[in-house]
């Protein structure tokens, strides 16, 4: 049983049991004051009766005769358990008793002047009591007598007290099994409705915690803006947007960023003469940080107002933008050049046209379609590796073979440039990873440093340290390196820190940042710096 289920089940059921206990214990009392009623007027029916048939007979003085005819009075009577006495109204004896023989010693012995309803009838002609032990019979009785001054005795009759509950047994049975059919149904029906008050009131806590922890500020108003409810996040971004700590979020309404909810709050939903609306957006820019505004009407004039800060998503936005820009742009120069020579071979060829500058056109075609193709490439590397569900094939790699596999291959630029490689790594470097990502990582970084690093500059690859997690390496130059403004943004998609320069030498932009995406996907990062003595230096650390 849940704890808000309890709250509310327990008490109502402890509730409605004192409530049928106090009916039945009243129904119980006044059953009981009703048969003590009826008891009492039959044995005063009886009493009197037998003040009438002595009153008949012309007697008002006991006598044995009398003793006789009482004994075939009470053998008649139908009531099971009736005792009738005569008590003598001067000295007190028992004169008659129904419940023994005359010839018992104790009826001679017995004197009742001192009992309650002896002298309650001999003072005010009727009198009521119940003893617990009858030393007649040793059970409970209730007695009745009555005095008549006409007579010298007092007619006393009696029943067993049980007698007072007896007549009502079934009645008692009845009411006790309807009283308890009926405890069973209001517990079941408070069980149900405690349950769905539970529900509700765990649905509330619910829901009210989902409010505290939800990504957005949330905030509720009465149709007077009295704050309802606001979680933190709605009271942070309030506070930003303000630029103030706000001593009462309900002020909030009274900045200007809020004017436009506000006035739309206050004309109820209408704004500029159109037509009723529930919902108003509006956007916010306060320090480089976006937020969006979002507020609700509701039918009673209550509303909500929600904030988002969507900075990220703006900036993603705007990053998106200027990379399909970038990738126009891109794609744009090589598919102009060979246009524009394949429009030259078709106007001139053959008549203006000789075999050498054919083949020069049809070169220059090659080359812009191979740079283009290289793009191609480059953004489906890309593409695959900041796929968010990208997993890759890992296995034994030898970095170290990696790295002069790929020296071999640039052997001959290197050779151009006058440059030189300095191979630190350790004659065998092995980690688990992608063989194939792991030669990019090496070969875009060679093909950066022989573009940038000059003439005569030096290459260093080392692994400068490793632990039970990770190889750190160092991929370095001595070359002019990049100045600091660029060093953050070296590995944005397209990004160049000397754009003409790089389309001359052929570079798609796209280098770095498929080297930080396969850095990311072997659980490593990677950093630019400015080498100490000069130059570029990368560092990185890939999982082993």
């Amino acid at each position: 049983m849940s704890s808000s289920f309890a709250k509310f089940f327990l008490p109502l059921v402890v509730l409605l049991l004192l409530f049928v206990g106090c009916c039945t214990y009243y129904y119980h009392d006044r059953e009981r004051q009703l048969a003590e009623l009826h008891l009492q007027e039959a044995l005063r029916n009886v009493n009197e009766n037998v003040y009438d048939l002595l009153r008949i007979r012309g007697e008002n003085s006991y006598s044995e005769d009398m003793a006789l005819y009482l004994q075939r009075y009470i053998a008649h009577y139908d009531r099971r358990g009736l005792r009738l006495t005569l008590v003598s109204a001067v000295t007190g004896n028992v004169l008659y008793e129904s419940s023994a023989s005359a010839s018992d010693a104790w009826i001679s012995n017995e004197n009742h002047a001192a009992r309650p309803e002896v002298m309650q009838a001999k003072e005010d002609g009727v009198g009521y009591a119940v003893r617990r032990l009858s030393t007649a019979t040793g059970e409970e009785y209730f007695y009745v007598a009555t005095y008549d001054d006409a007579y010298d005795f007092v007619v006393r009759s009696s029943m067993p007290y049980e007698l007072v509950y007896a007549h009502n047994t079934t009645k008692h049975f009845v009411v006790l099994f309807v009283s308890a059919v009926l405890v069973v149904l209001l517990i079941v029906i408070m069980y149900r409705v405690a349950r769905a008050m539970g529900s509700k009131e765990l649905a509330t806590q619910k829901l009210l915690m989902h409010l505290r922890i939800a990504q957005e500020g949330l905030a509720f108003f009465d149709s007077r803006k009295r704050l309802i409810f606001a979680n933190s996040l709605f009271n942070e971004y309030g506070d930003f947007i303000s630029a103030k700590h706000l001593a009462d979020t309900g002020d909030i309404l009274l900045q200007p960023e809020f004017r436009k909810i506000k006035r739309f709050i206050d004309n109820d939903g209408y704004l500029n003469n159109s037509k009723r609306e529930t919902t108003l957006f509006d956007k916010v820019e306060v320090s480089g940080r976006v937020f969006s505004l979002r507020c609700v009407l509701f039918k009673d004039d209550s509303f909500e107002i929600s904030i988002n800060d969507i900075s990220r998503a703006e900036e993603q936005e705007r990053m998106e933008k200027q990379l399909t820009q970038n990738v126009a742009h891109e794609f744009k120069t090589p598919v102009c050049s060979i246009q524009g020579y394949l429009e030259t071979i078709l106007e001139n060829y053959p008549a203006n046209l000789s075999a050498e500058q054919m083949t020069h056109f049809l070169q220059r075609c090659y080359s812009q379609s191979n740079r283009l193709n290289a793009l191609v490439q480059d953004m489906q590397n890309l593409n695959s590796m900041s796929d968010p569900v990208q997993r890759i094939n890992r296995e034994p790699v030898d970095v170290t073979q990696i790295v002069g596999s790929i020296q071999q291959e640039i052997d001959n630029k290197i050779t151009e440039q006058g440059m030189s490689v300095q191979n630190k790594l350790p004659a065998q470097l092995s980690l688990m990873g992608d063989a194939g990502k792991i030669y990019s990582i090496f070969r875009n970084l060679f093909d950066n440093a022989v573009a940038y690093a000059g003439r005569g500059s030096v290459i260093t690859i080392s692994c400068f340290r490793s632990d039970a997690e990770y190889y750190y390496f160092s991929f370095r130059d001595n070359g002019p390196g990049v100045s600091p403004e660029h060093l953050s943004r070296i590995f944005e998609r397209f990004y160049r820190v000397d754009k003409g320069r790089s389309r001359k030498l052929g570079g798609t932009g796209l280098g770095l940042a498929i080297v930080k995406n396969a850095v990311a996907l072997h659980g490593g990062t990677i950093s630019a710096r400015e080498a100490q003595g000069g130059g570029l230096e990368f560092v990185f650390k890939l999982h082993r």
